[in-house]
């Protein structure tokens, strides 16, 4: 979620913070208890209505977010504190660096008058006490891969759509969706994995990676298919129906809570673990965060009537092989033909990426599809991303290269969604468009949808594909790197 606030120094928000804490006395967390609603006013008049609602136990404050205009519910806040009259509510970690809410509560203990602070914009905000319960409305969701009007042209074998729900994980749920249709390709019974198996070792090696170099390694949820990959490769796999990731299995999946404890762990380790710690304490502190929100997967487990080890299992019922995938992308500041560690900031682990002209990239695209093998997409999907569609306007006659570039070097295209492509499809003008899984449903973008052939070209950052997707002319240029 993203509110789109104006500048302000940040100084404020540090002066302020050092005078609750001087002169804040008398915490009376009991006073917050309950939910409180109100409008965040906008320069333009414009208001973006939220909830807050708060818990009590053993004297501390819990929070959580909803904004019905987005849709958007429980959104973990950081932390609550009551300080005399004044109130201060941090979603750094959720909604971004510098994002709080700081209020004085009024006489009679039901309004919280204050300011909403949002990458240093400051912004009015009462809060009224209030017994409304938002329940979030439903996305449009499309489950069906047929639109009426579009001819598919492709449309390969996969498995179920999921739902990543309250989380930052889509590059973990599109990646394990490729692996499950790489696995139908290879003939393999179709099966659905666990997306959560795979991120216990991948935030684990995160966060050594963050502490080892002192907090400036990029460290939170969103993430690359090379570490679902390779969490694949050095583990294995689980099926869904073993391990689902989640303690309570009637409940969705909300990691903001998760996300926060993991953050503050490794700062503290980075701020205050000389002479004191060890990679396998740390590793075993994170794994113990990890564990009390997604559970632990088991060692070994029987499916179909018959034992397993995630490794055993990948094996017998995936068959893929890890080493034969490649990531692909398309950028001028690097040679054509060779491979770069591609600076994004969730690249965490410098992993290398093959650069192929845009002609070579989208011509991979389409051979891949066309000849059964699905394609794992990284992108941007901030503009013409909407009610089933990723599209953009029709006056771009083409994507050029440099357009391409510009859109890169401009932060016009960021690596900010994963996805999975699994066909092709056409409009009664002849107008391509590809056929994706989404895991997430913002922007009515649920389940399935279409992106045009202009938006692939110019909105993705990278794809991944087998090796073998690559068409014989373009591998045969390759041939000292693959």
């Amino acid at each position: 979620m993203q509110l789109i606030m104006k500048t302000k120094t940040f100084i404020s928000i540090i002066l302020f913070f050092a005078f609750c804490l001087l002169n804040g006395q008398n915490i009376k967390p009991e006073r917050l208890k309950g939910s409180w609603e109100g409008n965040i006013i906008l320069p333009d008049n414009s208001s973006i209505f939220v909830i807050m609602k708060f818990t009590v136990k053993d004297n501390n404050v819990e929070g959580g977010l909803d904004v019905p205009l987005q849709s958007t519910k429980d959104i973990y806040i950081d932390s609550v504190r009551v300080l005399q009259d004044s109130v201060i509510t941090d979603h750094s970690s959720t909604i971004g660096p510098g994002s709080f809410f700081k209020g004085l509560m009024l006489p009679g203990d039901s309004v919280i008058d204050g300011r909403w602070m949002q990458s240093g914009g400051s912004f009015p905000l009462r809060l009224r006490t209030t017994t409304k319960v938002y329940i979030t409305t439903a996305r449009k969701t499309n489950l069906n891969p047929k639109l009426e009007g579009y001819k598919i042209v492709k449309l390969i074998e996969s498995t179920p759509i999921k739902d990543q729900q309250q989380t930052g994980l889509c590059w973990c749920f599109a990646t394990t969706s490729f692996i499950e249709t790489e696995a139908i390709r290879l003939k393999k019974k179709p099966v659905v994995l666990s997306p959560m198996f795979f991120l216990t070792p991948t935030y684990i090696d995160k966060s050594e990676k963050y502490i080892r170099m002192n907090g400036k390694s990029y460290f939170g949820p969103g993430d690359l298919t090379f570490s679902a990959m390779s969490a694949y490769k050095k583990f294995g796999a689980i099926p869904q129906t073993v391990y689902c990731g989640k303690k309570d299995t009637a409940s969705s999946y909300n990691h903001g809570r998760m996300d926060f404890k993991l953050l503050e762990k490794v700062k503290f380790y980075v701020k205050n673990g000389r002479g004191k710690m060890s990679a396998e304490g740390y590793r075993e502190n994170i794994a113990d965060i990890l564990s009390s929100t997604l559970g632990k997967a088991p060692a070994v487990f029987t499916y179909n009537q018959k034992e397993y080890s995630p490794k055993s299992f990948a094996d017998e019922m995936i068959g893929i092989n890890p080493d034969d995938y490649v990531e692909i992308t398309s950028f001028t500041h690097h040679p054509f033909y060779s491979k770069f560690i591609l600076e994004i900031e969730s690249n965490w682990n410098n992993n290398y990426y093959l650069n192929l002209p845009l002609n070579d990239f989208s011509s991979v695209v389409d051979y891949a599809l066309l000849h059964n093998y699905s394609v794992c997409w990284d992108g941007d999907i901030r503009d013409g991303y909407y009610n089933g569609f990723a599209d953009l306007n029709d006056s771009v006659a083409a994507i050029s290269q440099q357009m391409r570039q510009n859109a890169f070097d401009n932060y016009t295209t960021i690596d900010q969604h994963n996805m999975h492509i699994i066909g092709i499809a056409t409009n009664n003008k002849g107008k391509k468009f590809y056929i994706i899984k989404n895991s997430s449903d913002f922007a009515d973008c649920g389940g399935y949808l279409y992106m045009s052939e202009k938006y692939l070209q110019l909105k993705t950052i990278s794809v991944m594909v087998n090796k073998g997707a690559l068409p014989k002319e373009i591998k045969d240029k390759l041939t000292s790197i693959l």
